[in-house]
């Protein structure tokens, strides 16, 4: 009987050991299989911000290589720069939807809204536009513009200016963008020395 007790204590004892070697196994296991999970989770959200990254770079390629912006400030420096006596009242008004409100005013000037043409003949063409694009989120665009003018009197051309502006674009919405900042930062001649 007492050879029965200690073969029944030791099948015990095997059991109860292979029992917790089987969990302290699925304890490990868990544990790797826990580690794992939280390799693979953090390795999703690397992945994740990479495709945001990604997708936001190509708006911001589409934004600053497509024509929709370059083409509203094309066409507002044609609308702004390129007047005569004749439309040089008119101009503003063409303006108007390619900018805001308060660049519409700042470019149309103080007083009670009347504009008139000088007497003498003026004409103003743009010569060359260079344009560069730049944005830190697709919401807004910083464009750098340089945009050299002649200016005539009497038929009489200057020398080419060249003006350049810092313009800020906002979208209103159906891809349409307007300027909402329209600073000059510097106009310049060309020199030239008798050497």
């Amino acid at each position: 009987m007492q050879s029965k007790k200690t073969s029944i204590l030791i099948v015990s004892l095997v059991i109860n050991l292979v029992f917790a070697f089987g969990l302290v196994g699925q304890k490990i296991d868990s544990n790797n299989k826990n580690t794992q999970i939280k390799t693979l989770t953090s390795n999703n959200e690397s992945l994740n911000k990479k495709v945001k990254q990604y997708d936001s770079n190509a708006n911001t390629q589409t934004l600053l290589t497509g024509d929709n912006i370059k083409s509203n400030i094309g066409d507002f420096i044609d609308a702004q720069f390129n007047y005569t006596n004749k439309n040089y009242v008119s101009r503003f008004e063409k303006i108007k939807k390619y900018v805001s409100t308060d660049v519409y005013n700042a470019l149309k000037g103080a007083g009670d809204g009347d504009i008139a043409a000088p007497k003498t003949s003026i004409e103003n063409k743009v010569d060359n536009l260079n344009v560069y694009l730049t944005t830190n989120s697709n919401q807004t665009i910083s464009a750098l513009v340089n945009i050299r003018t002649i200016y005539s009197v009497n038929g009489d051309d200057s020398l080419p200016i060249n003006q350049i502006y810092e313009l800020e674009l906002k979208e209103q919405g159906n891809d349409k963008w307007i300027i909402t900042k329209y600073t000059l930062m510097g106009n310049f001649q060309p020199y030239a020395t008798n050497k």
